[in-house]
């Protein structure tokens, strides 16, 4: 989508791919020439993001010779919504974003990527992820997580309200209802001192002047169905013997100020895998959208975990920072 002031990265191709329930999902990618790409880099999205505000992101892993290939979770961005009431958001079981990721890497990946690739996940997206490595040991040469969803916060219920309140409210019919105070939430109305997820009041604005200039990229809070299936799909990550059976080299990094997710969850499930790595940076929850300086931390961690050195870059990228 056109949007004032942030164009999408030159050389991006668009597509829809239909899924075998229907599904319409959105994907965009930026194929670098083979003489010209270390790999292949799959930016797999959080709850409520769309390829659009990734377009920096983009742009940065372009210019380190890194192509991309992203994609919109059904229910968000621009694939297919579940209800007609468009801004909620919902998900029966997080197989059905199994599905999402593996058709877009079989359709998608397989047939435009050139190896090896690489996968950047972030929250939601991150959870799914780990789903993904488990059951394709060989697929990623390393997969970088930035604030994954493995536990949420709660407040103002303890953990196991919140999960029982989710469980009893889907099997007494309310699957398909808004979490409780999330019917009067808009995501069009948020401002900046109570966002909760960036420091960056700039990255801030420019999110929302996407949602300004296409509403239908906005999602509003998830339902009672997708809180009860997140639960289930964080126990399933966070067990031990799911997590030791990941094979991919997986760097997983923190925010100190997260308000979303339980940084602490990180930590135990890395001591976990094979070949894990762990970093904590002073961040709030979206952590490629946050300071210029927390980001230079970032690419400090992302860049030589998968192999680049600044003689890789098509483009110089900004200094590197220790901030952490």
């Amino acid at each position: 989508m056109a949007v004032p002031g942030y164009p999408a990265p030159p050389g991006a191709v668009a597509e829809w791919l239909t899924l075998a329930d229907g599904v319409n999902l959105r994907t965009a990618r930026w194929i670098l020439p083979p003489s010209e790409t270390h790999g292949t880099v799959v930016l797999i999205q959080g709850r409520t993001e769309f390829v659009e505000k990734y377009f920096e992101v983009v742009g940065e892993l372009l210019a380190r010779g890194l192509s991309v290939i992203t994609f919109d979770w059904r229910g968000q961005g621009l694939s297919t919504r579940v209800f007609p009431e468009t801004l909620k958001g919902h998900v029966a079981d997080f197989s059905e974003f199994d599905a999402d990721l593996a058709a877009v890497m079989n359709k998608i990946v397989h047939e435009h990527g050139t190896k090896p690739y690489h996968a950047l996940a972030h929250s939601m997206g991150g959870n799914v992820l780990l789903r993904y490595l488990h059951d394709n040991p060989h697929e990623f040469e390393r997969a970088v997580l930035t604030a994954p969803m493995l536990a949420i916060k709660t407040a103002p219920y303890p953990e196991w309200v919140a999960r029982s309140l989710a469980v009893c409210s889907a099997a007494a019919g309310g699957r398909n209802a808004f979490v409780f105070g999330g019917a009067a939430q808009s995501p069009l109305k948020l401002t900046f001192e109570t966002n909760g997820v960036t420091s960056d009041v700039r990255r801030f604005e420019r999110f929302m002047s996407c949602l300004k200039a296409e509403p239908k990229l906005a999602l509003g809070a998830p339902t009672f169905g997708w809180l009860e299936a997140a639960f289930r799909s964080m126990h399933l990550v966070a067990s031990e013997d799911f997590a030791q059976a990941i094979e991919t080299p997986v760097l997983l990094i923190g925010a100190a100020h997260d308000q979303i997710v339980v940084p602490g969850a990180d930590l135990a499930l890395v001591k976990r895998i094979k070949r894990g790595m762990y970093v904590m940076l002073k961040a709030e929850h979206e952590i490629m959208m946050e300071s210029d300086e927390i980001r230079r931390a970032f690419w400090a961690c992302f860049d030589p975990f998968v192999g680049l050195t600044n003689s890789a870059y098509r483009t110089a990228p900004k200094a590197s920072s220790t901030a952490a």
